[in-house]
């Protein structure tokens, strides 16, 4: 106990003194603040000392890039297909008198592939590959104006001689497909509304979509079929050389065989002479061509020379035989049977087995 007294004593008096300055305390030597760096150091960089072990990943090879990314190798960039030459058409060529158009009239309805057997056909509203996804029309083959097939024959035999082929994509169009186009797409910059009076060019039967093929494969054209976009107008300022060259040989020979083209469409083309709609709006379709017709009646139907109903009856044909069809006009199937040459009325009809 005496000892801790002795030693609280002697710490008391050291303090005392320490106070009053008889004892000199220790030197105080401040920390210093750090330098600031200069604006442009990177505080986040690490130098080494040369011949210091390097610790950290080797730096990538100076590549000339920011990203230090290796550069590939150098290729030569794949040239672009040229555009091909442009094909020498005369200014105008006449349409092709066909063999089979025996007593067949130029405004008549007639099934393409009759008279054009060999023309490449891809009728896209007859199948899903269109832009609503359904099949539109209830018919399987293409039909058109008489005339129009025609010009098209022309321009098919054109075309060959360069070695191009057409390739039909769209027809002839009944005006309750147009209402189911438009119901899918009701936009009438790209599909004709046909509420209202109106209708698709198509619906007269003097239309066609088309495109170009060949050796058997569609050659580099502006865009697919129904392109709402501006990939689908006649500018081709967003389409690559070949693609414009080969559209604008499609539109050289068919304005040079009697079609004028649509600015907004690159594939649509229009027979220049003017069909009415009325007169084929409601024509009854076969669901698959046979090339006949069936009369369905209680005994016969009479065969008229002109399509209408009070034109001469020239012949008659009893329930259930079978006729040539060469054409449709109005509510009229023009027919043959037999040597007789005319027409019947399409609801006593219906397509041959």
């Amino acid at each position: 106990m005496k000892k801790i007294l002795a030693a609280l004593l002697l710490a008391a008096l050291a303090l005392t003194l320490c106070a009053c300055g008889l004892i000199a305390q220790p030197e105080y030597t401040p920390i210093p603040s750090p330098t600031p760096a200069p604006a442009d150091v990177d505080l986040f960089r690490v130098d080494r000392v040369e011949g210091e072990a390097e610790t950290a990943a080797e730096a990538p090879a100076e590549t000339g890039t920011e990203t230090g990314t290796e550069e590939p190798a150098e290729t030569e960039a794949e040239e672009p297909s040229p555009a091909p030459e442009a094909i020498e058409v005369p200014e105008t060529v006449d349409p092709l008198t066909l063999g089979a158009d025996t007593n067949v009239r130029e405004e008549e309805l007639v099934r393409v592939l009759s008279y054009m057997p060999d023309l490449k056909v891809d009728l896209k509203y007859a199948t899903t590959d269109n832009y609503t996804g359904e099949v539109v029309y209830a018919f399987d083959e293409p039909y058109l104006r008489y005339g129009t097939v025609k010009k098209l024959a022309a321009a098919q035999s054109v075309l060959k001689e360069q070695g191009y082929e057409l390739v039909l994509w769209d027809a002839f169009r009944p005006g309750e497909a147009q209402k189911l186009l438009f119901d899918a797409f009701p936009n009438a910059k790209y599909v004709a509304n046909p509420y209202g009076g109106g209708h698709s060019s198509h619906t007269s039967g003097g239309t066609v979509d088309v495109a170009l093929m060949k050796d058997g494969a569609l050659v580099a054209l502006p865009s697919g079929f129904d392109e709402f976009s501006a990939l689908g107008d006649r500018n081709y300022n967003e389409v690559s050389a070949e693609a414009a060259a080969n559209a604008k040989t499609l539109e050289t020979v068919m304005t040079a065989c009697g079609f004028t083209g649509y600015f907004g469409e690159w594939w649509h083309y229009t027979d220049n002479t003017g069909y009415n709609y009325d007169d084929v709006e409601f024509a009854k379709l076969p669901e698959h061509a046979s090339g006949g017709c069936e009369s369905v009646c209680n005994e016969y139907i009479n065969i008229r020379r002109m399509p209408n109903v009070s034109s001469e009856a020239i012949g008659r044909v009893p329930n259930g035989e079978q006729m040539t069809v060469l054409g449709y006009y109005s509510y009229f199937t023009h027919i043959q049977y037999g040597d007789v040459v005319g027409y019947v009325n399409s609801d006593y009809t219906k397509p041959a087995n």
